[in-house]
């Protein structure tokens, strides 16, 4: 496969990548948003469309440590599960019940956050490794 040559395949690859490196990065900052998925994410579909982009983000300062964690079965300790749940369980609450501040009134909306929030407080919890703390 010739990885220099731009498909509209590869195309949608970077963009959906992109978005869920935005993602990822916003999750560092707001409570609930899950980073470590995002960023698996991200590398799964640079890997597929673009080898600086991927080479960039595994080597990135900040993020690699997400990625190269994940790869090699590291998974993300047992005290950032326990927090990143708690956080997104939180958050996707007050934004779902009434008589809080955060409270959605579109339903569309809340439907989405359910979803992607049960999403992910699935794949956080039994899909990514717990580290093995030494």
């Amino acid at each position: 496969m010739n990885k220099s040559k731009i498909t509209l395949q590869k195309l949608i690859y970077i963009i959906v990548g992109s978005i869920s490196f935005l993602l990822g990065t916003i999750g560092i900052i707001i409570p609930g948003l899950p980073t470590t998925p995002f960023m698996i994410l991200s590398s799964i579909l640079f890997l597929k469309s673009s080898d600086k982009l991927y080479f960039w983000l595994t080597n990135h300062k900040t993020f690699g440590k997400y990625v190269t964690d994940f790869k090699e079965g590291k998974g993300i300790s047992k005290k950032v599960k326990i927090y990143a749940q708690t956080m997104m369980l939180i958050t996707i609450s007050f934004s779902l019940v009434p008589l809080t501040p955060m409270y959605i009134e579109n339903p569309l909306i809340r439907i989405l956050l359910l979803v992607s929030g049960g999403f992910s407080f699935w794949l956080v919890g039994f899909k990514i490794p717990t580290k093995v703390q030494n």
